[in-house]
């Protein structure tokens, strides 16, 4: 797997050497290629992060704090079906 330190020396290393098209063609495929990497890995980064919802605990007696439940629930579900974590969930 080619990891952006690798593609950073590549990069050093065409630069250097830079005296034709295809060379340079290279080089700058290669910092693009390199930019993207950190972007796919910021992305990766903040999907992963899990979401953390208030803690709720209802009491059957109030209907306030059963409908807050209710709603807390249902956020949870909606998050886990548009594939984010939840802290907990395992």
């Amino acid at each position: 797997m080619l990891t952006r330190h690798q593609l950073q020396q590549k990069i050093t290393l065409l630069e250097t050497n830079i005296g034709d098209e295809t060379t340079e063609f290279a080089v700058r495929v290669a910092r693009e290629l390199l930019h993207y990497m950190k972007k796919i890995e910021a992305l990766e980064k903040q999907v992963a992060t899990p979401v953390t919802l208030p803690y709720c605990s209802a009491s059957p007696v109030c209907e306030i704090e059963a409908g807050y439940a209710a709603g807390v629930s249902d956020c949870r579900e909606a998050i886990r079906r548009a594939g984010y974590p939840i802290e907990g969930d395992d």
